[in-house]
């Protein structure tokens, strides 16, 4: 073999190999690169790329611009929440057939009759997650690890019940629909385990991701909610769904540690320590001395400062328009907080 065909093979398997690690770099990754593109259309463009649907009643005509490229699916779905102006939410729906899964999830994203659908959430406390943003975030919500353990009544809502403090999801299933799993799991993530969990109990299931328009305790799209009681916005939003005991929260801190350096594993540790000696702390205390001291927390500088640089990151993903009419609510919000009852 001559000089010049070794060449050839060699810039031949140099660029095999080169695609190969192209192709690889972005297996999983969502683009989407859009200007004044009707959000219906993004929508889409995201469920195709991820193979999860996203369920909203949002106007799908409005027009919105979005520029992420070759970003893990957390990062698109932060983008996509910023743009839209809207907090969504991974959910599992479960049901017995078919034929109930397709009419409950016609009837999402709004609320489904708890006397016909019970549902099943556990929100980490967001006031005690300061010194904890830097943990790795799953790159995929789907992908968070589910260790189950066996329910003593070996029933699927006891099952999913363990499911939904384990992890940051919501899960729905019928009122009336609680048959037995008669079977063991070992840990996986959420996207396969919850799927496989229902079908052995004889159901079906569906993941989707919820993208809900404004609720009524926020206002319109203007921004003109109701800020007369900042502190009754701030209770609703800590009373969310039954509460996380401090075991099951610390569990979810930590299970985001895995594959981090030993130096940094140390350090994330005690961020985790500290915010759940904080919530456990507080979980003791009367209601007036919850309000009291969610107060101060909501005062704290430092907190203002990680809030402010959550805010930027949101506004660097939306369009000039947007930013404008996002920066006027927030300004309007920060005043509100810092004089609550309105004597300036």
């Amino acid at each position: 073999m001559n000089r010049q065909k070794v060449l050839l093979l060699t810039m031949g398997l140099l660029g095999f190999i080169w695609l190969g690690m192209w192709i690889h770099g972005g297996w999983g990754t969502i683009t989407l690169d859009d200007e004044n593109k009707p959000l219906q259309a993004v929508l889409q463009s995201f469920s195709r790329q991820s193979g999860l649907p996203v369920i909203t009643d949002l106007d799908g005509n409005k027009p919105i611009t979005i520029h992420v490229i070759r970003v893990p699916v957390s990062e698109a779905l932060d983008a996509l929440q910023a743009v839209a102006e809207s907090r969504g939410r991974l959910l599992f729906l479960a049901a017995p057939n078919k034929t109930e899964l397709q009419k409950a999830l016609s009837h999402l994203p709004k609320k489904l009759e708890p006397a016909d659908w019970k549902t099943i959430e556990y929100r980490l406390p967001f006031m005690f997650l300061g010194g904890t943003e830097d943990l790795p975030r799953w790159r995929d919500p789907r992908q968070q690890t589910w260790n189950p353990s066996t329910p003593k009544d070996g029933t699927l809502a006891s099952l999913l019940e363990n499911a939904a403090q384990a992890t940051d999801i919501r899960i729905v299933l019928p009122a009336d629909w609680n048959p037995k799993v008669e079977k063991s799991f070992s840990s996986g993530p959420i996207s396969s385990l919850l799927p496989s969990v229902t079908q052995t109990a004889g159901g079906t299931g569906k993941m989707v991701f919820l993208l809900p328009g404004p609720r009524p305790d926020r206002g319109s799209e203007s921004g003109s909610a109701d800020r007369s009681a900042p502190s009754d916005f701030w209770r609703r939003r800590s009373s969310e769904g039954p509460q996380l005991t401090p075991e099951a929260f610390a569990a979810r801190l930590q299970s985001r540690l895995s594959g981090l350096p030993a130096d940094q594993s140390k350090e994330a540790q005690a961020a985790i320590d500290e915010s759940v000696k904080q919530y456990t702390e507080w979980l003791a205390l009367s209601a007036e001395e919850q309000e009291k001291r969610m107060q101060e927390i909501m005062q704290d500088p430092n907190r203002q400062q990680r809030g402010s640089e959550r805010f930027n990151r949101g506004m660097r993903m939306m369009s000039p328009d947007q930013r404008a009419q996002r920066y006027a609510r927030y300004n309007n919000r920060k005043e509100t907080l810092k004089d609550p009852g309105h004597t300036r």
